[in-house]
């Protein structure tokens, strides 16, 4: 059975200050038992700290980025064995926000996703359509294609380390709300795609 996770990006928001603020709030505000995994990805400069400070509670820490490479001359890039040595165990790839801000292609999230799952860890791997393409009718083969060349190199016990995050890129800051039926949809037209593949 799946389990649901709740997990917050914070983006390029919150120093070291606010970071240990905001873990503070969120510990006072947790309860004895949770049906779900709670998960949290502040930046990287504050993994260790958070890491350190949600010890003794439910909540993972997650990075939100890794490089391909695993050490070199990459200049501001963080790699795989980084982020394990300070407790990382899952990485988000293929945010929306890397993929139109930074350029990043198919080829090198699907590059990210299969070294990190190499290394052992988890990746939360983020598909989704810009409103033109919700409007064109091309959402579901947008998002497929995403899945396809990001994730379809990897064999079965590597794709069990996958969980895919749909962001429907189009109700983000246009006016335009995602309805619950529109994202169980897409839900189920990844579930059938990744079945058709997997068998899982």
């Amino acid at each position: 059975m799946r389990k649901n996770i709740v997990a917050g990006n914070w983006k390029m928001n919150c120093d070291l200050s606010m970071t240990q603020t905001l873990i503070g709030d969120l510990k006072k505000g947790l309860k004895a038992d949770y049906n779900c995994e709670l998960m949290i990805a502040p930046s990287h400069p504050c993994l260790y700290p958070a890491f350190n400070s949600t010890l003794d509670t439910p909540i993972e820490v997650v990075a939100q980025n890794v490089c391909e490479q695993e050490k070199g001359a990459f200049t501001g890039e963080v790699s795989i064995d980084m982020l394990q040595s300070v407790g990382v165990k899952t990485v988000i790839v293929g945010h929306s926000e890397r993929r139109d801000i930074y350029a990043e292609s198919d080829e090198l999230l699907a590059a990210k996703t299969l070294a990190a799952v190499e290394k052992g860890m988890r990746v939360i791997f983020c598909c989704g359509e810009h409103l033109e393409q919700r409007k064109a009718g091309n959402h579901v083969s947008t998002v497929t294609a995403q899945i396809e060349k990001g994730l379809f190199q990897l064999n079965t016990s590597q794709m069990e380390q996958i969980v895919i995050a749909y962001e429907p890129v189009w109700a983000i800051g246009t006016g335009e709300t995602a309805s619950p039926e529109q994202a169980q949809d897409m839900h189920a037209d990844i579930r059938s795609f990744i079945q058709a593949k997997y068998g899982i």
